[in-house]
């Protein structure tokens, strides 16, 4: 059980120890004047306002109670309160229903000074709880009250109301330790792998006419081993080449079946048999090179005479990142036409400061962010792993690369993408950690937005080191126990530009 006491800025409040009580509750030590007071059960959070309590005058409570299910308002339940003075009278009040989403208003009058014990019993279908607030002060009259000196925390508050918490996604949790792996940080690059990329030349001289290209793949496009990505019509003599690549590999591969057939027969000698093969193997060497890049194909003239042309097909299965000609353009043997990347697999390049690159020699992992997404990627759950240490630094940037191969079934990762690397270097450390979705970025510094008391948050600036699975380490700035804002803290934020009390306050206080 979390426990929490937070108090207004504008009342006195003496010194506070807080211990926990059984039943599931939650108790508090204090001496209480009219004021402030916000705790954390496992169940709810309790924000709890109330004037100076003066004996013989009624004294409105405004309990703001939320489920920390989901942080929403209680909406259905009764409270009772009772207040117990040692040795002297108990006061017992019950709010049957919240008097509006979330806020109980019991009201209780006392009749002896003193130092009362307070229990809040909440039962309903959607959260029941026991929460105990120790010494609270009733005063014999208003005299007697103590001066509300102003607290002096040292720090800027900002005011986010409960009832603007209760209507957006919102949730905070306790900062704690947690395990986290050590990590190098690096800037990387989201790179293809070499067999997953592909620049494919023209095979030949040639022109790419308009009639014979009806369906050429467009840019982004997913094109397979067999598809066709453009029909190339060449000159007269590259024809001839090809067909006298081809008829060569053809009476290779038949002299070579005759001469398997007569070496059965003992018709000629083992060496003629291997001169024969050797023969056919070169022949057939240069027509799968031919064969994997072109495909034959024939279409007529108009003076019905055969044309030869070529069916040029990817290495390669994967997208169309670029095509670099135009319909009815001549082309040359050499030139490149079209660029095809794989993006199913892909490296992540990270480059490691020189003076830090000991520290990855037992890299096993890396998580990353990329431009454009808040979520942290991770290589092992990207079915990834290391592929090298590099052995040169870069002369200009003084890194090294680390290089690992993952798998990218969603196509998030962009070839090209930039990206913030933390290499894991193996070892496991426990230390203080917020989540990510806590942290914001504030002009280049870290900040996070602590929840001080019910409706009151504090920006504090952080000194950050280990990112991992989700969570940062936090070096400075959040101490252990506190409570920071990880989901809503945007909305805070923009509360801390606002310099007025939003409209729809709602408070019935």
């Amino acid at each position: 059980m979390q426990r929490h006491i937070s108090l207004s800025l504008n009342i006195l409040i003496y010194a506070f120890f807080v211990g926990c009580a059984g039943q599931g509750g939650l108790e508090t030590d204090h001496a209480h004047e009219g004021s402030s007071i916000t705790l954390w059960t496992e169940n709810t959070e309790l924000f709890m306002e109330h004037p100076a309590l003066i004996v013989g005058e009624e004294a409105a409570f405004a309990v703001h109670l939320s489920d920390m299910k989901d942080f929403k308002p209680v909406i259905q339940g009764k409270l009772t309160c009772v207040f117990k003075k040692d040795g002297g009278e108990s006061v017992t009040v019950v709010a049957d229903a919240p008097s509006y989403p979330g806020i109980f208003r019991p009201v209780v009058k006392f009749k002896q000074a003193g130092v009362y014990d307070m229990q809040l019993k909440l039962q309903g279908e959607q959260v029941s709880d026991a929460i105990r607030v120790l010494r609270m002060r009733v005063y014999t009259d208003e005299t007697s009250v103590p001066h509300a000196v102003e607290e002096d925390t040292g720090e800027e508050l900002i005011t986010f109301l409960k009832e603007q918490q209760w209507k957006m996604d919102f949730r905070t949790e306790p900062v704690g330790k947690h395990k986290l792996s050590a990590s190098v940080h690096a800037v990387g690059e989201i790179l293809p792998q070499a067999q997953m990329h592909a620049e494919v030349p023209a095979p030949v001289n040639g022109v790419i006419l308009t009639d014979q290209n009806v369906s050429l793949p467009s840019i982004g496009q997913w094109v397979a081993k067999n598809d066709v990505l453009a029909v190339i019509s060449p000159p007269a003599n590259t024809e001839s080449s090809f067909n006298s690549i081809r008829s060569e590999y053809l009476i290779a591969s038949a002299e070579y079946e005759r001469a398997q057939r007569l070496f059965e027969k003992k018709a000629i000698s083992q060496k003629r048999l291997e001169e024969a093969k050797l023969r056919f193997e070169t022949k057939k060497a240069g027509y799968d090179v031919v064969s994997r890049q072109v495909d034959f194909g024939t279409s007529e003239t108009d003076n019905g005479v055969a044309a030869m042309h070529f069916h040029l097909k990817p290495p390669i299965d994967g997208i169309i990142q670029e095509i670099y000609f135009h319909l009815g353009m001549n082309v040359e043997a050499g030139e490149k036409l079209f660029t095809i990347t794989n993006p199913k697999n892909i490296l992540l390049k990270a480059h490691v400061p020189v003076a830090r690159i000991a520290q990855t020699k037992n890299a096993n992992d890396a998580s990353f962010r990329i431009e454009g997404y808040e979520q942290e990627f991770k290589v092992s759950e990207l079915n990834g792993r290391l592929v090298s240490i590099g052995s040169i630094v870069d002369a200009s940037s003084r890194t090294v690369p680390v290089i690992f191969k993952l798998d990218n079934p969603d196509n998030i990762l962009k070839i090209g993408m930039f990206a913030e690397v933390s290499v894991k270097t193996g070892e496991t450390v426990e230390t203080l950690a917020i989540p990510n979705s806590a942290i914001f970025d504030d002009n280049g510094t870290p900040v996070a937005y602590v929840h001080v008391e019910g409706e009151s948050f504090a920006k504090r600036a952080l000194t950050t080191g280990i990112t991992d699975n989700g969570y940062t380490q936090i070096l400075s700035g959040i101490a252990e126990g506190e409570r920071v804002t990880t989901i809503g803290g945007y909305q805070v934020r923009l509360a801390s530009l606002s310099t007025s009390v939003p409209a729809g306050h709602g408070h019935e206080h």
